[in-house]
């Protein structure tokens, strides 16, 4: 077979046609978007981005989209923020104000990294609060989505991430909260779930209806599932929303991948449920709980992406590198899979050390990720 332009590799992953390689995935974004670092500005990036260019490296652009506060753009909810230095800090309150309610956030930045030291929803009638604040459906503007798709060109293909119900109501609480109220105020957890799922699908429609596409990232999932949630609850708090996302979707002939960090094996049969495109990322001990293969077994022909540390870029060897990428392709390969690491990249230097792994990782996947070079890993 020709070698494939990354935009044919990906669409005929996805249509489970055949491909000239298994697609390399770095997470690096092709237009810079606030959960990564702009790779394309930071100097130390350069080695791996020619790399990159040179090896014709699959890239996912994502993208998101403004969609207000908990999926609603109402000009009547006063957002004001506050700044305040003091030492090496940065203090940061957010307020969210509608008549008598008012709802606040406090966050710390150091070093560039944001700590949330007061969550906006305290209580658990708080929940309440954020419903009673008026709704209007976001309706974000598409022009430089289909502008950043066409400079994307043929290097691969756009990625749509706007969350999930879940991850929605996750971000306005404490951990220690959301496993409490997990446990004790389920109910009303699942009554603001099923009102924001209204919000999420509405949102979800009108971006496939006007063409945006052809993939969605789907974050949320990993914050139903052990050890943060009983793996029993999975599917009450996030499986049927997601299903309900994921088909429609499908519906319009596009594609979903569920993101999900963390211990995967016991909530598989919620994944299976679901029925995505594609997994990323599944994480083998010590770090998850489950290994592509058991994956695969339950999941079958599901796209399946990973599963590279990031933390074993930046710290093992070469050799190393390449042996667990070997390792992971033997294990990908017997089914539709997507070589990429785990996350990143979220740090302003990487070492030389980590430039070379990550040239390493590249090379090696091009090197065994044809179908007729698995007997010779």
């Amino acid at each position: 077979m020709r070698t494939l332009t990354s935009k044919e590799r990906l669409t005929r992953l996805f249509q489970r046609k055949d491909i000239d390689r298994i697609p390399i995935w770095l997470l690096f974004p092709f237009h810079p978007i606030g959960c990564y670092v702009d790779v394309y500005k930071i100097p130390c990036y350069r080695p791996v981005l020619d790399a990159v260019e040179r090896y014709g490296v699959d890239i996912f652009d994502r993208r998101n989209f403004n969609t207000g506060f908990c999926f609603s753009s109402s000009s009547e909810i006063e957002r004001v923020q506050e700044r305040k230095v003091e030492g090496d800090r940065i203090i940061i309150k957010n307020r969210i104000i509608y008549k008598d309610i008012v709802l606040e956030e406090e966050r710390t930045l150091t070093d560039n990294r944001s700590k949330i030291t007061k969550p906006i929803v305290q209580e658990i009638g708080d929940l309440e609060k954020i419903l009673a604040l008026p709704y209007e459906p976001p309706r974000p503007v598409l022009t430089r989505f289909f502008e950043e798709k066409e400079e994307l060109g043929d290097k691969g293909l756009m990625m749509v991430d706007i969350g999930d119900p879940l991850g929605v109501l996750y971000h306005l609480c404490s951990i220690e909260q959301f496993c409490i109220w997990s446990l004790q105020e389920r109910e009303r957890l699942i009554h603001f779930l099923d009102m924001i799922y209204e919000r999420v699908i509405d949102v979800y429609r009108y971006l496939l209806e006007n063409g945006v596409g052809p993939v969605y990232f789907i974050v949320g999932a990993e914050f139903a599932g052990p050890p943060i949630v009983s793996p029993s609850y999975f599917n009450e708090l996030c499986a049927r929303y997601v299903k309900g996302i994921v088909d429609l979707i499908r519906s319009f002939g596009m594609w979903s991948i569920v993101h999900y960090h963390g211990n995967l094996k016991k909530i598989l049969e919620g994944i299976k449920y679901i029925n995505p495109d594609g997994l990323h990322t599944i994480e083998a001990p010590p770090v998850g709980d489950c290994t592509i293969l058991e994956a695969r077994k339950v999941l079958g022909d599901m796209i399946l992406i990973g599963n590279i540390q990031y933390d074993d870029l930046s710290s093992l060897e070469e050799s190393e590198i390449r042996e667990l990428v070997k390792e992971t392709l033997r294990e990908g390969m017997t089914g539709r899979f997507i070589l990429s690491p785990t996350a990143g990249p979220y740090e302003g230097y990487i070492s030389p050390k980590m430039q070379k792994n990550y040239i390493t990782f590249i090379e090696t996947g091009l090197e065994f990720g044809r179908l007729q070079e698995v007997s010779k890993i």
